[in-house]
């Protein structure tokens, strides 16, 4: 590969050797020269001005980017691993922002960083294309919006698409031009031609202001603006008309009803609240298998070797340098996991491909896990889901289709609904009802089991899966789906009066497949997928009509490393006065980390009442195992979030305000406590009373001339 320097006085080039070289073309001389990789493939670079070059390249089997100085080029400023793949690495370089992209052909995420004035390079995200990459350009600096903020636009290629990406700076306000976000950018016109460059003229392009004030179209003669001119910016009015009103109808479109979470944030907490040094984290596993799971007191993860073993940490011991590890080994490999919701006595359920259910007691970190239970399915386990509000009660599913109940406090078998659909992927217990269960096919049949008496309600998906996840709120149930051609779908489906297909929406392509975490009570879903570092909230929407849309994507949020899996708290672990929504634990390559929903709100110290209605209690059962094996009547329990003396944010008085507050002022004056406002009222009849009064009586005499203090 080639590229020129910024201001076209040298090239350079780069070969499958590894070795780069910079030339000066017109003095026939090699500036510099040396060899910066050490595998035989292309190596992709760019200038990052007059004296610094960015290359991608491969170090090892790892993707590396550098960045380099011509006048000491052997030695590296700067290096970002980019992980390991087949396809090459590409970078491309903003020079007015000092923006860099880095990615590769046949990834579905792309890295951006910053490179300051030394070539230090800087990473600040990871974004998901939601497709294959195939390639990625910037687009010209003067078709930016530059009056919205939009420094840059990259351009995608993907397989028979070209999505456009801008990358905006939010400010407070657009009317004005910011010039700090947009310097001078060099202009259409070369400076210089040819022949003329090879006598040494280096005829620099002449600079131009991207600020919409300063362009017009001229003639080189008398300043008046052409008739073509003309005729062009007509027409590039009639189109920037036609592009907002579209905007206009997709934004109409996606904030219909607008959701009280569409401004959630994720946040990582602070490095003190993580686990670090975890040892043999197992970063492949079958689709089938969940990876990770967090109970009340510890959590566990899949870790590499023979055995089957499971990492245990303890949750109540962040913050250490080396994390210490528990070692489960539960003789055969582990798929599906899951910790009791009620045991106190911190028990684990494990099903793996020695088709069997085994129970394992975790007394402390200092004690070996105890075996309770071993329980026979006929192919290996693949589902193993707890009931979330019935003590002791657990499913479990194999290969086959075959589901079994079992009852972990008597540690036996309560009955088995036999084959439900001979090709499951997915299992998940009813909320609401209590005693129905439902199982996903890869045929996309979504079949609602009743326990009791085996009754059956069937919906279907739009196609067929390759594999899935269910997860059930208080009234929608909610799958997401990896599709054949590694299409990601999730699908919302209602539970009452009867089992049907809502919705469908599309996640784009990608090999691993999301998982959803729902909060049962906000109807808000958490999708984390392994290999990626995003987290993508949604909120369902069951109940409104067919016109509006009942899946409403959030703000994302995405952090590096890529996580291996993620698994959501215990809602008890939330702060309610910090507007937190969720907690998440996310398993890297050797760390756990930890990360917070939450939604900006203003006066945190209020009790915020629209975002948290009354919750349903899972911190202790509905029912016992026994009692709903004799089919006890099951009612949820519902319980306030507010905490004692703590006002509702409904209880305060919304107060409205002249023109003369400005709007930063109107946001912070806008809500007024009813205490406030009788205060208010009594200090302004205070100072009426006072007024009527009249003046005091010392106010009305006169003092002692100055010159009779001298005596």
């Amino acid at each position: 590969t080639a590229s020129w320097s910024y201001d076209g006085r040298l090239v350079s080039a780069a070969g499958r050797n590894g070795e780069v070289t910079i030339v000066d073309l017109r003095a026939r001389n090699n500036v510099a020269s040396a060899t910066l990789f050490d595998n035989n493939k292309d190596i992709q670079h760019e200038w990052l001005g007059v004296d610094k070059l960015v290359l991608a390249g491969y170090k090892g089997r790892d993707r590396t980017i550098k960045t380099v100085d011509i006048s000491d080029i052997s030695r590296v400023i700067s290096s970002i691993s980019y992980g390991s793949g087949s396809g090459n690495p590409f970078v491309k370089f903003d020079y007015d922002t000092r923006m860099l992209f880095c990615y590769a052909k046949g990834d579905h995420t792309y890295n951006y960083c910053e490179v300051g004035a030394g070539g230090v390079m800087k990473e600040n995200s990871k974004e998901s294309s939601g497709d294959a990459i195939k390639g990625i350009t910037l687009a010209p600096k003067t078709s930016l919006d530059v009056m919205s903020g939009e420094v840059a636009r990259l351009m995608i290629l993907h397989h028979g698409t070209l999505a456009a990406t801008p990358y905006v700076v939010p400010r407070k306000s657009y009317h004005d031009f910011h010039d700090d976000l947009f310097p001078e950018t060099r202009g259409p016109q070369p400076g210089v031609d040819g022949e003329g460059w090879f006598n040494g003229n280096d005829g620099y392009r002449e600079l131009i202001s991207l600020n919409p004030a300063s362009k017009r179209h001229t003639n080189g003669q008398n300043g008046k603006e052409t008739t073509a001119a003309v005729a062009e910016k007509i027409e590039e009015v009639q189109e920037e008309v036609e592009e907002n009103e579209k905007h206009k109808q997709i934004l109409s479109h996606l904030t219909d009803g607008q959701s009280l979470y569409r401004n959630i944030e994720g946040k990582l907490s602070h490095r003190d609240f993580h686990f670090h040094g975890l040892k043999n984290v197992q970063s492949v596993f079958s689709l089938e298998s969940n990876g990770f799971q967090v109970g009340k007191r510890y959590g566990a993860f899949i870790m590499v070797g023979s055995g089957g073993r499971l990492g245990i940490i303890d949750l109540h011991q962040p913050g250490q340098n080396n994390t210490r590890q528990l070692e489960l080994v539960n003789q055969g490999t582990p798929i599906a996991f899951q910790w009791d919701p009620f045991s106190a006595d911190h028990v684990i359920a494990i099903g793996g491909d020695s088709a069997q259910v085994k129970l394992w007691k975790i007394t402390s970190m200092d004690t070996p896990p105890e075996l309770l239970l071993e329980g026979n399915h006929t192919s290996k386990v693949t589902m193993v889901e707890y009931h979330p509000c019935v003590a002791g009660l657990l499913a479990t599913c194999d290969t086959t289709g075959h589901v079994i109940l079992w009852d972990t406090v008597q540690k036996t078998q309560i009955k088995s609904l036999g084959v439900v659909r001979e090709d499951s992927i997915a299992l998940c217990w009813d909320v609401s009802s209590g005693y129905h269960l439902y199982v996903a096919a890869k045929s996309g049949e979504v079949v609602g089991v009743d326990t009791r008496t085996g009754t059956q309600t069937v919906a279907k998906t739009t196609g067929e899966l390759r594999s899935g996840r269910l997860a059930c709120t208080k009234d929608a149930l909610v799958l997401s789906s990896l599709g054949h051609g590694n299409s990601r779908t999730l699908h919302l489906f209602s539970t009452s009066p009867s089992l049907a297909l809502l919705e469908e929406q599309t996640l784009g392509n990608g090999t691993s497949l999301y998982s959803p975490f729902l909060d049962i009570d906000m109807n808000v879903g958490y999708l984390c997928a392994r290999g990626e570092g995003a987290i993508l909230p949604f909120e369902f929407r069951p109940s409104t009509t067919a016109s509006s849309p009942r899946i409403l994507a959030l703000s994302q949020f995405i952090s590096m490393p890529d996580q291996y899996a993620c698994c959501m708290m215990n809602r008890q672990c939330r702060d309610v006065m910090k507007v937190e929504t969720a907690k998440f634990y996310k398993l890297t390559k050797d760390s756990i980390q930890l990360v917070t929903f939450s939604v900006p709100r203003l006066r945190t110290e209020y009790f915020q009442d629209d975002l948290f209605p009354l919750s349903i209690d899972l911190s202790s059962p509905v029912l016992t195992v026994s009692s709903w094996v004799e089919e006890a009547p099951f009612k949820l329990n519902k319980v306030d979030l507010c905490p004692a003396d703590v006002k509702r944010q409904s209880e305060v008085e919304i107060v409205r305000h002249s023109s003369q507050h400005s709007k930063i002022q109107q946001e912070h004056l806008k809500y007024k406590s009813i205490e406030a406002s009788r205060d208010e009222l009594f200090n302004a009849f205070a100072e009426q009373v006072q007024q009527d009064a009249g003046p005091l009586e010392q106010d009305l005499m006169e003092g002692c001339d100055d010159d009779e203090w001298s005596d």
